[in-house]
């Protein structure tokens, strides 16, 4: 009798794809020396511990006590996201033995290309020489709180860098980012500071380091209300046909998106822009807005817009007419559209499931007393594969799993994921034979956290 063991090994990289939970994959590692062979790089390439992780602090020292005994493990490393670790003062993290774990698993991970380290009090001058020394690492996302942990100097040793996030950087890194900046030179292409209203991040600060900025493909500003239009051109006008994505979320009131438009459009248009993010201010949305977005985007083949309102209140009506506009302008190229916190009406959702033929994924708010009619709509988005619905207002008695099965159901057959407040559901296939007759059943199961879109898991504010 033939066993799963004698499957042609032909088909194993086919079937591994499909299993996204270490679990799984540890498990697939157990079956024979062949599996194991197999499972274990896909099992060890992306790694990531979560604050919400069960027992997330244990994991992290168990994982690096791992790689710090087995080398030929860690080498297999590619990815390394660590959001949560053993507090700094704990007896775990203080003991020298324990420090040597953390520092010999880096090491062993040769092959490091990215690496998300964003506890904050976790990274210190020990682990920042480690990963000064992993030769492919490239993008780095880290918490700029240095807080006497390490001396924000040190950063310059991590060198040949594409990507770099700082996520709530203090005033001494920032100090040193020109510097660092200099020493990276033109490999640098993405550039993310995100803050919590931080007034550190200046117009003057995105001046003094742009010069050394000559690359950058992705530039995302996030909670720096000191920083205007004028900061967000200093790096732009270095970057007018690099620019790929643009993320603008909570900046200064005065952001003057009209005189930001017009300096693009002078130098010859944002023409390699695929993504747009950006934040209504509280003044609230206007035609004059709406008409500077419509500027700034006219000659850019955007294929992802995203739209946040931090008070949505204060936008009313005109985020149909924002909506609509859009999709009028780049009806040929959108594929994700994502509105949130803005209720939108029926009449703008169609307009965007049959003015764009190639979208696939749709983030929306809507009014609970609209979800009974949405369905139908949503239907006329033949290539939809994920949708988001954020109801808005006093909810009816119903129950969001069965809205989700029956939008599997009318809609395309396309969609791989449904997302309803804060559930998340993927699409899974299962075929049959009935009387002779093949038959494809469509059901949902719960999403585990490793499938579901960033955009999903974050909510911003």
């Amino acid at each position: 009798m033939t066993r799963f063991e004698d499957l042609p090994l032909d088909l194993l990289p086919q079937i591994l794809v499909h299993l996204v939970l270490p679990d799984h994959l540890a498990a697939l590692c157990l079956v024979s020396r062949t599996f194991y062979s197999f499972s274990v790089p896909n099992l060890y390439r992306r790694i990531v511990i979560l604050p919400w992780h069960k027992s997330s602090k244990s994991r992290v020292t168990q994982l690096f006590r791992t790689l710090a005994e087995c080398p030929n493990l860690a080498c297999l490393v590619h990815q390394l996201e660590i959001r949560d670790f053993p507090k700094r003062y704990g007896v775990s993290f203080s003991d020298e033995q324990s420090m040597d774990i953390y520092t010999k698993g880096l090491e062993n991970c040769v092959h490091l290309k990215a690496c998300t380290w964003t506890r904050d009090g976790s990274l210190t001058s020990e682990i920042l020489s480690c990963l000064g020394r992993c030769p492919e690492l490239t993008d780095i996302a880290i918490n700029g709180g240095h807080s006497r942990h390490y001396q924000p100097m040190e950063l310059v040793q991590l060198h040949h860098l594409r990507k770099i996030s700082l996520i709530m950087p203090s005033i001494p890194v920032l100090m040193i980012l020109s510097h660092w900046l200099q020493t990276i030179g033109r490999s640098l292409t993405s550039l993310s500071l995100v803050c919590k209203r931080d007034t550190s991040i200046t117009d003057t600060l995105l001046e003094n380091i742009s010069h050394h900025l000559s690359q950058i493909e992705h530039l995302n500003l996030a909670g720096c209300p000191r920083v205007t239009n004028e900061g967000v051109w200093s790096i732009i006008r270095y970057n007018v046909k690099n620019i790929k994505e643009l993320a603008l979320e909570n900046l200064s009131p005065d952001f003057d998106m009209s005189a930001l438009g017009a300096a693009c459009t002078n130098a010859g248009g944002l023409t390699s822009l695929r993504s747009f993010t950006s934040t209504i201010h509280r003044k609230g949305l206007t035609e004059a807005w709406i008409d500077a977005t419509e500027l700034l985007l006219k000659a850019s083949p955007i294929e992802v817009f995203q739209n946040y309102v931090p008070f949505p209140d204060s936008i009313g009506a005109l985020a149909d007419t924002l909506c609509v506009r859009v999709v009028n302008q780049h009806r040929d190229h959108l594929v994700r559209f994502f509105s949130h916190r803005q209720c939108i009406s029926l009449g703008t959702v169609e307009h965007v499931c049959v003015n764009c033929p190639r979208l696939e994924e749709l983030f929306i708010a809507i009014h609970y007393a609209e979800m009974a009619h949405l369905i139908p709509i949503l239907a006329k988005a033949t290539r939809l594969r994920i949708v988001q619905i954020s109801p808005v207002g006093r909810p009816l008695a119903w129950d969001p799993l069965e809205y989700a099965l029956d939008i599997v159901r009318q809609c395309s057959p396309t969609i791989s994921l449904v997302a309803i407040e804060t559930n998340a559901w993927k699409v899974e296939r299962r075929v049959s034979i009935v009387e002779g007759i093949v038959q494809l059943n469509r059901f949902l199961t719960a999403v585990e956290n490793p499938d579901i879109p960033e955009r999903i898991l974050v909510v911003h504010a």
